[in-house]
């Protein structure tokens, strides 16, 4: 009896194009091909590692031969066939391209191809990695291939077809074969585990079938790893130690940290991964798909786009309800700029923990939502120091209020009108202004209860003697104060000072109070130039002085006419 151990790759290698798995629209377009009789002479199989692309050649340059095909298939049993299988054939010759690259090796391929078939109706070359031929190899070649015997055909394969020149690929049908879904690797693992007796859970094939990256032929040489390692029965827990995997538990702690914001299990996190040994770049990357599958789940409401065990799913979908969708791409978008930091960093470990740190420390939108909502925006917040006037059907346009107490009045009956508006507006009242608060405060109450305010309120926020030696006026819905110090007109105009003034007065009169604040810069008479007024309205009766003072100020000279 033999005991030589074959590895599942070599074992449950496809024998016709229905075995080939995940490769549908590449073998049917050859069994048509063979039933139509529309074979080509050069096809090129592209395409990632261990997804079958020599398996299809030699499916291929079976079928053609076949003396017993069937629907396309070959059946395996012929003449033909079982000197295939053996590698006995003389008419089916595999090459490698890596170690037959020079252009001698090309010659003497193209020697030998000109013969026919011994007992075959094609005689086929396979060349792997045909890529790796010099560019000398390739344009000896390409004679062969412009006009080739029409018993003769060329099979290339190779996983970097960027490398293989245009005049090759222009003489070749092209096939691009895909890299492998995850659940035809589970489903494919699972029936080798169920032909060798081999338990395993649906959580372990994922994983296996993550771990091999699109590739068919990786997987069964991790599935055979694991076999190893784990006896016959293959829990999950085994498979991560055995392939040094991160658990996907880690992840789900993490993100609960996050959203407990608890820095601490943050740090016993890190601690743990670096005792197991995982890499911390891996293990970002491991993060950000873990992030990438909660935003799907969270944004599509489905686990369509999971390539995870039933389980698993329903953790992603109990986890995903702590966010919002913001706070996952805000996450995102944070752990992903990291990767670099980490990987270029000389202490990966501190940047690690650093970065969970911080995802610990986010705020996420719920939390943010209720700090806003705690706080009474108003249109002061937004307005710049600088007031605005107010529109003309809302409030009474005036001139700003300023009392000059060092200008002598003129002397003439009729004063300028200027002069005029500004007496108006030093004694008239402000008129209310239209508001679309439904519990208006009228100008007089404001101002009976003003006194009160400065003593109840504004005692307490150490606002009270300051407001009470400033100017103020009232209207509906809104005060008015006067400032004759700059310092403390710019000190009480600074947002937060403004925003707890008008907090305090909206608690106080229990309504929307709308501030003004006005700076009287000419109430200060030490940056005023006083001009001497003219004691008579006639233009010939000007004093000689005021003539003197205006030419001073306007460096003017005087030009006799």
């Amino acid at each position: 009896m033999d005991n030589t151990f074959l590895v599942t790759a070599r074992k449950y290698r496809p024998q016709t194009f229905a075995d080939v798995v995940g490769q549908n629209h590449i073998t049917r377009t050859l069994k048509n091909a063979i039933l139509q009789n529309r074979v080509h002479h050069a096809y090129l199989f592209n395409g990632p590692r261990g997804v079958g692309k020599t398996t299809t050649a030699r499916i291929f340059a079976r079928a053609l031969n076949c003396l017993n095909s069937v629907d396309g298939e070959p059946c395996n049993i012929c003449e033909s066939c079982k000197n295939s299988l053996d590698s006995r054939s003389l008419d089916i010759i595999e090459i490698d391209g890596a170690s037959n690259n020079s252009v001698d090796d090309i010659r003497k391929l193209r020697e030998n191809a000109k013969f026919p078939p011994v007992q075959s109706k094609y005689k086929m070359y396979i060349i792997d990695e045909v890529h790796m031929l010099s560019t000398s190899a390739f344009n000896a070649l390409l004679k062969t291939l412009e006009e080739p015997p029409s018993h003769l055909i060329f099979v290339f394969a190779t996983t970097e077809p960027h490398k293989v020149p245009p005049t090759i690929l222009s003489r070749c049908q092209r096939y691009d074969f895909r890299r492998m879904e995850i659940n035809d690797i589970t489903r494919q693992l699972s029936f080798v585990a169920n032909k060798e007796g081999i338990v395993i859970d649906e959580q372990s094939l994922f994983a296996i079938a993550k771990k091999a990256d699109g590739s068919m032929r990786d997987s069964e040489s991790v599935f055979d790893q694991v076999v190893s390692y784990s006896g016959n029965n293959i829990e999950y827990s085994s498979l991560t130690e055995a392939l040094h995997l991160i658990d996907e538990d880690f992840f789900f702690e993490i993100t609960d940290n996050i959203f407990t914001n608890d820095i601490h299990k943050m740090f016993e996190i890190a601690e743990q991964i670096t005792k197991k040994g995982y890499d911390y770049v891996e293990t970002i990357n491991g993060l950000i798909e873990h992030l990438r599958n909660l935003l799907s789940v969270k944004a599509t409401k489905d686990t369509t786009f999971l390539q995870v065990s039933d389980p698993t799913k329903l953790k992603f979908i109990q986890s995903s309800q702590k966010f919002s969708t913001s706070d996952l791409l805000r996450i995102i978008q944070y752990v992903t700029s990291s990767e670099n930091q980490i990987k270029f960093s000389s202490q990966q470990r501190i940047r690690f923990e650093l970065i969970l740190s911080y995802l610990a420390s986010m705020v996420n939108s719920t939390n943010l939502a209720e700090i806003i909502n705690s706080i009474k925006l108003d249109p002061i917040q937004t307005e710049s120091n600088v007031i605005t006037p107010q529109p003309k059907a809302q409030v009474p346009e005036k001139t700003q209020v300023t009392i000059i107490q060092s200008t002598p009045k003129p002397t003439q009956a009729n004063p300028p009108m200027s002069e005029i508006q500004s007496a108006n507006n030093k004694t008239a009242t402000p008129q209310p202004s239209k508001s679309l608060d439904a519990d208006l405060i009228s100008a007089k109450v404001l101002q009976s209860k003003w006194d009160d305010f400065l003593i109840d309120k504004a005692n307490a926020d150490n606002m009270s003697t300051t407001l009470n030696q400033q100017k103020v006026e009232f209207a509906e819905n809104k005060v008015i104060i006067h400032f004759t110090s700059e310092i403390i007109f710019n000190n009480y105009n600074e947002i937060i000072i403004k925003k707890n003034l008008k907090k305090i007065l909206d608690e106080y009169f229990k309504g929307n109070i709308q501030i003004e604040m006005i700076l009287d810069k000419n109430s200060s008479s030490e940056n005023k130039i006083e001009l001497p007024k003219p004691k008579q309205t006639s233009k010939s009766d000007s004093s000689p002085e005021l003539h003197k003072k205006v030419m001073e100020i306007f460096n003017a000279q005087k030009i006799n006419s």
